[in-house]
């Protein structure tokens, strides 16, 4: 499908959508910070483990 060229068929693609029962606003998702917490408690095992592994050869 190729972009409308004029206000008036972008405006006719509105219609068409609403009449579908598509919104052509929808409201944005709001961000969940799961990938986040997931990456910090991956990086935390991480510098634990490296740290207790040079413990574990200095003793």
């Amino acid at each position: 499908m190729r972009d409308p060229e004029t206000i008036e068929e972008e405006l006719a693609l509105f219609a068409e959508a609403i009449e579908a029962g598509i919104d052509p606003f929808p409201e944005p998702k709001k961000e969940t910070p799961w990938a986040r917490y997931a990456v910090a408690w991956f990086m935390i095992i991480l510098m634990i483990s490296f740290a207790s592994r040079l413990l574990n050869r200095a003793l």
